[in-house]
């Protein structure tokens, strides 16, 4: 018999220049062309902008030839956002995308990433295996929903005598305090409570949309703080996004909450926003059931796997 040549190494590595847009073009070959071409151009765009961190994006390689790539991206608040690995059909892909998946975790942890997060729709939950097999867990669905305000039109009556603070004009201790008082007992993602500190859940939530301390709101009722509103502004659709809503656990079950949305989406409406828009964990019912009720409505839903960083 003849003797066969041993297989060429492969290599697990960062992208380099030259491989970039290759790379990101193996990232979405599951999608048809029409649908591919847009998202591959808005990568290399966000790549050259050093919106999205090249150092990143990685690759495994032959001494040939580029046989998979996976990026992941760092978020402000110790968290991270990652890209299933795609890899070409070969005999070792699924040794080749372990170790994508397992470069990238290595990379997020060096970062000081303690949670990341995948958000895939019902379409690309055929390309979660990898991270399955890697330490990710899918925990729940989100689903994105949203009021629009051509039917909002009167002042909010008010059944819950509350004042405000902003975040600007507070304690921050206190508004800190209170912003972790509302994750006990919170049906929304459970799963990344007690993981990051408050500093990084702060960063966080400055991160989402565009920051203003005037849209951050400390709730109180009888001399006492009892819930946090997080507004953050998106510029190009002209849009607000809830970025947290939160009661602490003493004071549920008294309309706080609907009382803190409906100022939301009022403010919203008077700043002459087309729409409100918000994530709920599908688990959540009862938040569900207030969003409904105040008329927003569901328009996407992505499946969330998680890991969690240890240190």
């Amino acid at each position: 018999m003849r003797n066969q040549l041993p297989r060429p190494a492969a290599c697990v590595d960062t992208a380099r220049p030259n491989e970039r847009e290759e790379a990101v073009r193996l990232l979405f070959q599951h999608l048809p062309p029409h649908e591919a071409e847009p998202r591959i151009t808005n990568a290399l765009d966000l790549l050259r902008r050093g919106e999205l961190d090249s150092q990143g994006l990685f690759v495994v390689r032959d001494s040939q030839t580029l046989l998979g790539a996976m990026v992941c991206q760092l978020i402000p608040g110790a968290s991270g956002l990652v890209w299933p690995p795609q890899v070409r059909k070969h005999r070792d892909r699924r040794l080749f995308e372990d170790q994508l998946v397992l470069r990238a975790g290595t990379w997020l942890q060096r970062h000081g990433v303690k949670i990341a997060q995948a958000l895939l729709s019902p379409e690309e939950i055929a390309l979660s295996a990898p991270l399955t097999r890697n330490g990710f867990q899918q925990i729940t669905n989100l689903w994105y929903m949203r009021c629009q305000f051509n039917a909002v039109s009167t002042s909010p009556k008010s059944h819950v005598k509350l004042s405000y603070q902003t975040y600007g004009t507070c304690n921050s201790t206190i508004f800190q305090q209170t912003l972790l008082q509302t994750y006990e007992g919170s049906q929304d993602c459970p799963e990344v409570n007690g993981i990051r500190a408050i500093e990084e859940i702060i960063a966080g939530h400055k991160a989402q949309g565009k920051y203003d301390p005037q849209r951050w709101w400390l709730a109180w009722a009888d001399e006492r703080p009892v819930a946090v509103l997080l507004i953050a502004s998106v510029a190009e659709f002209r849009s607000w996004d809830l970025a947290y809503l939160g009661v602490v656990p003493e004071a549920r079950r008294r309309g706080i909450g609907r009382e803190l949305m409906m100022k939301a989406r009022w403010d919203a409406c008077q700043a002459q926003q087309t729409q409100l828009t918000l994530a709920v964990d599908s688990r959540n019912q009862p938040a569900w059931n207030l969003y409904r009720s105040l008329g927003f409505e569901p328009y996407d839903r992505r499946q969330v796997y998680l890991a969690v960083f240890s240190g």
